[in-house]
């Protein structure tokens, strides 16, 4: 969100990010108010990201263009110094490529006074049908992302777009694409009517909070920076990591679920420490947790807490009660019995490089302490796609070799991963 002529102006990405974390959108309000400096999160990843998603974008482009489509080009004009002004120009070119026909528009600008909008591209339909104000055709939204499917931000994204173009164009489009990331170039067609009583619901919750009459504060006062999944691209995350910390947030104990904080700050127990000291059992029975599963968290706490005043790392190893046997289907007895010649296994790899990913290592360490390294590089030294078929035939032809000197062995890893990625690797080339 910005301050433009002398009004809230808002984007689509604030409106993913309120309904992702609505403490990020009173962080935003405090910084408009001129309450807090905005912070610039440097994440080399989220660069790299960022690029490769231009990346993408750009080949999408070309894709288009090859198929014989005239494309018209919309870009903020530098020379204005007004921010407005630079919009109002932008969606007027938009207007006017739009009105002119064009098979493609490329970074399609809308402008509302309220909302602003830019769509990757739009796409003339012909369709007598479904008539524009500009003839008897009318666009459509298609936005690219990298992902390898279509997430619900994406779609509430592109809904935002899909409302200020049927403003403009006088008719809803019915379909919206998503073209997604892959060397398939998958593009997947939604159909727009599925999905914006939804987007009209959430955005006018949105609308709603912002027109609230409480002035923005900082920190704010009525929300709170409960982790959630978006903290993983916010610019605000090391600030909210900070405010947990020092408020001795139940978040930092390991394995709690959000569930359980609430059911536990219900009961006014609110802090790592406060959990770590809580007496059990607890009357009458805190409702959201089981009486095991309370005993666990707060067992967790505690032996955090523990190892805070000691000013060490803790740990305790859970055996059964006396008279109880253990479980072998459970933690540390459901491992097999060791062989000396067992082997830990991970992978290291780039989801994004050379559109399906590339795994660039394969790493495997030996009982006895020896590490073997295989890397996804060629002969001079560059990563590639035939040096990771290489690289996985080395790794796999390594345990088949100590498999048939050891039966006995055992490969262990750390998560699903290492053996989804050798079947995907397998099919992938064929071999092994």
């Amino acid at each position: 969100m910005q301050t433009i002529d002398g009004r809230t102006v808002y984007a689509a990405t604030d409106l993913v990010a309120y309904l992702a974390c609505e403490h990020l959108t009173q962080l935003e309000r405090a910084s408009l108010a001129g309450l807090v400096k905005r912070p610039m999160r440097d994440d080399p990843e989220l660069d790299v990201i960022r690029r490769r998603g231009f990346q993408h974008e750009h080949r999408y482009l070309a894709d288009l263009a090859a198929d014989g489509r005239s494309v018209v080009t919309i870009e903020l004009d530098g020379s204005i110094e007004d921010r407005g002004d630079q919009l109002r120009a932008a969606a007027a070119a938009t207007r006017e490529a739009m009105a002119s026909g064009a098979d493609v528009i490329y970074q399609a600008t809308f402008f509302d006074g309220t909302w602003r909008g830019h769509a990757d591209f739009l796409l003339r339909v012909d369709d007598p049908g479904r008539r524009s104000v500009f003839g008897p055709f009318h666009y459509e939204v298609a936005d690219t992302k990298l992902a390898r499917h279509v997430k619900a931000s994406a779609v509430l994204q592109i809904c935002t777009y899909v409302d200020l173009l049927e403003a403009v164009q006088g008719v809803r489009p019915e379909w919206m694409h998503v073209a997604l990331g892959g060397s398939a170039r998958t593009v997947e067609r939604l159909r727009v009517d599925d999905f914006m009583a939804y987007y009209r619901s959430a955005r006018d919750r949105f609308l709603a909070a912002m027109a609230s009459e409480a002035p923005a504060t900082y920190p704010p006062s009525g929300t709170y920076p409960d982790p959630v999944e978006h903290c993983d691209v916010c610019r605000w995350a090391a600030e909210c990591v900070q405010r947990r910390r020092e408020d001795d947030h139940l978040s930092l104990v390991a394995g709690i679920s959000a569930r359980q904080r609430r059911a536990l700050g219900a009961r006014g127990i609110d802090t790592l420490a406060e959990l770590g000291r809580l007496e059990l059992p607890v009357i009458p029975p805190i409702e959201g947790t089981s009486a095991g599963a309370l005993g666990r968290v707060r067992e967790q706490a505690r032996i955090q807490l523990e190892g805070r005043v000691e000013r060490r790392l803790k740990h305790e190893l859970l055996l059964p009660g006396p008279g109880a046997a253990l479980d072998p289907e459970r933690g540390l007895a459901s491992l097999p019995p060791p062989s000396p010649n067992d082997l830990f296994f991970d992978i290291e790899g780039d989801p994004y490089a050379f559109d399906d990913g590339l795994d660039y290592l394969f790493g495997v360490l030996e009982a006895n302490g020896s590490f073997h390294a295989f890397w996804s590089r060629d002969d001079s030294g560059e990563f590639s796609l035939a040096a990771e078929q290489r690289a996985f035939e080395q790794l796999v032809d390594f345990i088949v070799e100590r498999l048939a000197r050891d039966p006995t062995l055992h490969v262990f890893h750390y998560a699903p991963y290492e053996p989804t990625a050798l079947k995907r690797l397998m099919g992938r080339y064929g071999s092994r």
